[in-house]
């Protein structure tokens, strides 16, 4: 019996090829790895014109229709094994998957190792990756390597072209007259940090950039945004995937990812802007943006943000005496750069003598509301006080605001003035700065003490002094 050629070695061979043939037509460097195949199939370095730059990234090819699905004229789906991509992501150079389409008779693209996933069910076995069919092995793709490893600065033109993108890609938060409208090119500004050398993205750099339109509109506002991972999480992509497809700065996909669908949080980072992220900067100076500064401070500091004190009885026909006593105390600090919160539940005991600590933990904040809305959704609202401790345009303010539904104005001088974080990271850095120098002593900004132990209904928590100075 003769032997017969495998038709899937037909067509993988066939996918290769297309590979080769694409990088040669664009003047880069394909090599085969022809030792054992674990995840690689081949490497690509990039050339300026007939100068190799050493600059080398992985190549994973796949061949055929069953590497396609929900096949589009604009798109497709490769589903991947998630070792596969645990695999692919660890890699300490670039991956590239290829796909030949051979109905298509093309080879399309996706850069691996800046993979963020489309929606929330990215974790399963069925990870897939959209496939754009406009991602050809094309001069585009040559110019993309380029910019992936910063051998060449935008010009002008690429920059406004950039900017246009990134001010055209917005969120609109809010409703009615509170209602704004952010972009990513805000929170590009908003987050420059380290005199304009890095940039950096958390939940309160959002809250930042709301909060500035509202003070520009000069009058008391209502703070009721909320953050929902199905409005705010796919913004928050979108902004990721400008700065790492144009390679403004150097973000750790691996964490953001982790932080997305592991956390189930939004991400946190601090990114070293590359040769086009400060030419970005310098660009966005030069066209009269007056707000392009290093605008934030940093601090490790836990902030008192919220205590919650929750009563046992209201009655307004009281006037101030209208609380009963108090069941429960929720003092909650915060620390907006690094998105995360302390915790401290405190009840009353069952004697009515004393304060026992149900709950003291860091949490994220989607983790936090669950805990809060858990707490308090049978609780009747007019037993609930709540008191700010900190700029009314948080995550967790607004969140807050929106749960209790009642829309209070606040103050347009009370939006306007700098959030505690704000104030305690100026007094770090400075202190940072001029310790180094001999001028002043480091020491520890000073916080007040938290929780509040005189309650709004009179009451005096009855509790150990060394839980309530924790901080």
């Amino acid at each position: 019996m003769a032997k017969k050629r495998s038709g899937s070695a037909i067509v993988e061979k066939a996918g290769l090829l297309a590979v080769e043939k694409a990088c040669n037509d664009q003047d880069l460097i394909w090599r085969d790895l022809l030792q054992e195949d674990v995840g690689v199939d081949g490497t690509i370095e990039v050339c300026l014109g007939d100068f190799p730059t050493g600059k080398i990234v992985g190549a994973q090819v796949k061949s055929g229709m069953s590497y396609v699905n929900g096949d589009r004229e604009d798109q497709f789906k490769f589903y991947a094994r998630p070792a596969d991509l645990d695999y692919w992501l660890q890699l300490s150079i670039h991956l590239f998957l290829f796909v030949y389409h051979p109905e298509d008779d093309q080879v399309y693209w996706h850069h691996v190792t800046n993979y963020v996933p489309d929606d929330e069910g990215q974790t399963s076995p069925s990870t897939h990756i959209v496939i754009s069919k406009e991602n050809k092995i094309d001069e585009a793709f040559s110019r993309y390597l380029i910019t992936l490893f910063a051998l060449e600065v935008y010009d002008a033109d690429r920059l406004t072209l950039l900017s246009d993108e990134m001010a055209a890609t917005t969120i609109s938060v809010g409703h009615g007259e509170a209602a704004v409208t952010i972009s990513a090119l805000d929170l590009f500004v908003g987050g420059l940090w380290g005199l304009c050398s890095k940039v950096q993205f958390h939940a309160s750099i959002l809250l930042q950039g709301i909060r500035k339109h509202v003070i520009s509109r000069g009058k008391d506002a209502p703070i009721a945004y909320t953050f929902s991972r199905g409005e705010i999480y796919p913004f928050v992509v979108k902004y990721v995937r400008l700065l790492t497809d144009h390679g403004l700065a150097k973000i750790d996909i691996d964490d953001v990812n982790d932080s997305l669908y592991r956390k189930m949080e939004q991400p946190t980072f601090i990114a070293p802007l590359t040769t086009n992220g400060r030419a970005l900067v310098d660009f966005l100076r030069t066209r009269g943006h007056a707000d392009v500064h290093d605008n934030q401070f940093f601090t490790l500091s836990l902030v008192p943000a919220v205590q919650i004190e929750v009563y046992a009885t209201f009655d307004e026909s009281k006037g101030e005496e209208a609380f009963g006593p108090y069941t429960d105390v929720l003092a909650i600090r915060f620390n907006q750069y690094l998105d995360y919160y302390e915790v401290q539940h405190l009840a009353r005991t069952k004697n009515g003598e004393s304060t026992q600590v149900r709950a003291s933990q860091i949490m994220y904040f989607n983790e936090m509301i669950e805990y809060l809305d858990r707490m308090l959704t049978k609780t009747p609202k007019d037993r609930v006080l709540l008191r700010y401790l900190d700029h009314p345009c948080t995550p967790l303010i607004s969140w807050l605001e929106n749960w209790y539904g009642e829309k209070q104005l606040f103050h347009i001088d009370d939006l306007a003035t700098k959030t505690n974080s704000d104030q305690i990271g100026f007094h770090d850095e400075l202190v940072s700065i001029m310790s180094g120098v001999g001028a002043m002593t480091a020491q520890e900004p000073h916080l007040p003490d938290f929780p509040i132990r005189s309650l709004f209904n009179g009451e005096f928590l009855n509790c150990d002094s060394k839980i309530l100075s924790r901080r």
